[in-house]
């Protein structure tokens, strides 16, 4: 609300607030007109301010603020309204005097300065409404391919033929194609997202770095309520590994409760671990980078570094690669000293990026986190790790995605600082994306999960995609954001793909049972998704979310 319609004085623009939640507003292109807001002694976290938005929605009026975070030549600000829960991003140019009316740069000049109160509970950063959307249609893909997986055994190889074949086709070449483009990035999205939720939530500077503590006690009581439901399906099964659903009839398979299993030719741990591997994954890499995380939060405020952190978060990186890499099957030397030297750039590109923020460098904030997704795929695309079953080599093969976490992470810390680079000339990304695009013809590749394939190149260049798409939407994301385009995704929606994620199994279990739901993996991925959002519905009071 403008200020005259708050009760607090004449107010100086009489613009309504731009509907639609959070709104990211973009900075400017206009130089900054005077020194860092950190020079001034007025500015602070907590600090009450005024705000003048020259963005089109906002038509150029005043409105008041709180400091959330500051930076150079920008500052990361809240509505004071009680009313007004929603937060703005905008990039803030401190002046002494009167600020410009020119209305083509956002300013921000002291007022009353009124203290925290103490006893306020701490904000909030703003909700990033794409990371919703992305985190929901990972999962609802994830189950898709599950379910795929349970109804029709993976092939080793399947060329994809649609297009040329005179043959009648079937759905089930589509969902060969489909499967194989989502694995490029399916899982690596997953995790470049939880990345970035701890920048907007436990190691957010509004949370002043609070820690994992919370999440991490969520996300294992989770997992192991999880793991329990899935042993239950497991042991109501047969137990022969080698009895999936199209197999069940011809090898007489007979369980408790059921003929088939989830999860065939899998082994005994598998078929338990199935889904919550990730959650696992995610656990191991929160224990490993948590001193990281705070050490960037640190970096992208001003702080100094701290190179014992530093050197003992790399020394202990390096220990895993050496242990794991070395026990049987074990790698090739040059390929652990190669994990080694390329975890040492990583990391100096992480914290590069964070420092670039700091300094208020825009472009480098920028650089470095491409220099980051650089050394990740070199460091994960070159060894030969011979993935066949799950082993110490997929361990560390699959730390990639730590590095795409930690890159999720950096890039949503410095996103009010980082200046745009290659979507400056965004048509030339095109090129990029073909080089990048993989075949469309299946391969599983040792794991249906994420494959690795034998030729080096064909490596690179899956990691290459896992990389820079997750960058490329994110800043398509943060773009829609900045023009208050984007939508919040519906609660339901939100918690019920949580629930399909948590027990699809049980829905493959029972309802492939009918052959109607047995012929189409959609069908049945659909059901259940329906369904959970319905649960999610109800859960949620048909609220939207906060």
């Amino acid at each position: 609300r403008p200020l005259a319609e708050a009760g607090r004085g004449t107010g100086r623009g009489t613009a309504p607030i731009p509907s639609g939640g959070a709104e990211l507003l973009a900075a400017s292109a206009a130089p900054p007109l005077g020194p860092p807001l950190e020079v001034h002694p007025w500015a602070s976290v907590g600090r009450t301010a005024e705000a003048s938005l020259a963005q089109p929605a906002a038509r150029g009026a005043w409105w008041e603020v709180e400091l959330l975070e500051l930076q150079p030549h920008a500052a990361l600000v809240e509505s004071a309204e009680a009313a007004m829960r929603t937060s703005t991003e905008l990039s803030a140019h401190s002046v002494d005097d009167e600020p410009t009316r020119s209305g083509r740069i956002n300013s921000l000049v002291s007022v009353e300065l009124e203290d925290k109160a103490e006893d306020e509970a701490p904000r909030r950063s703003p909700r990033l409404h794409h990371l919703d959307w992305l985190r929901s249609c990972m999962i609802f893909f994830a189950v898709f391919c599950h379910v795929w997986q349970t109804l029709h055994f993976p092939p080793q190889h399947a060329a994809d033929d649609v297009v040329y074949t005179s043959e009648p086709t079937t759905s089930a070449a589509y969902y060969l194609r489909w499967v194989q483009l989502g694995r490029l990035v399916c899982i690596p999205l997953l995790f470049f997202v939880s990345g970035a939720a701890l920048a907007l939530g436990p190691y957010s500077a509004a949370s002043s770095g609070r820690g994992i503590g919370p999440t991490f006690l969520k996300v294992g009581v989770l997992t192991l309520a999880g793991l329990a439901l899935n042993g239950l399906i497991f042991l109501a099964g047969p137990r022969d590994e080698r009895c999936s659903l199209e197999m069940a009839e011809k090898l007489h398979c007979k369980g408790p409760l059921m003929d088939f299993l989830i999860a065939p030719n899998a082994g005994s741990l598998f078929p338990i671990l199935y889904q919550f591997w990730y959650t696992l994954f995610l656990l191991l890499f929160l224990a490993e980078d948590a001193p990281l995380y705070r050490e960037l939060l640190s970096l992208s405020t001003g702080g100094e570094p701290s190179l014992p952190r530093l050197l003992l978060r790399w020394l202990a990186a390096s220990a895993l690669y050496v242990l794991a890499g070395l026990a049987p099957p074990a790698l090739h030397l040059q390929d652990v000293l190669l994990l080694v030297a390329a975890e040492a750039a990583f990391l100096g590109c992480v914290c590069g990026s964070a420092r670039a923020a700091a300094a208020g460098a825009g472009p480098a904030v920028r650089l470095w986190q491409y220099g980051a997704a650089a050394a990740a795929v070199l460091q994960f695309g070159v060894p030969r790790f011979q993935i066949t079953t799950f082993d110490t080599n997929l361990v560390l093969y699959y730390h990639a995605f730590r590095q795409l976490m930690t890159l999720g992470f950096v890039v949503t810390l410095t996103r009010a600082s980082a200046a745009p680079v290659a979507s400056r000339t965004w048509p030339l990304v095109l090129f990029g994306l073909i080089l990048l695009c993989p075949s469309t013809s299946f391969t599983l590749a040792g794991m249906i999960t994420y494959p690795w394939f034998p030729k080096t190149a064909d490596r690179l260049l899956w990691l290459g995609g896992s990389f820079v798409v997750p960058l490329a939407l994110d800043r398509i994301g943060r773009t829609f954001a900045a023009a208050g385009a984007d939508l919040p995704l519906p609660a339901s929606v939100g918690v019920g793909t949580l629930l399909l994620y948590f027990v699809h199994p049980l829905f493959i279990a029972v309802f492939a049972r009918f052959p109607v739901f047995r012929s189409e993996p959609f069908l049945l991925t659909t059901t259940a998704l329906v369904f959970c959002c319905l649960a999610g519905l109800a859960l949620t009071g048909r609220r939207r979310p906060t």
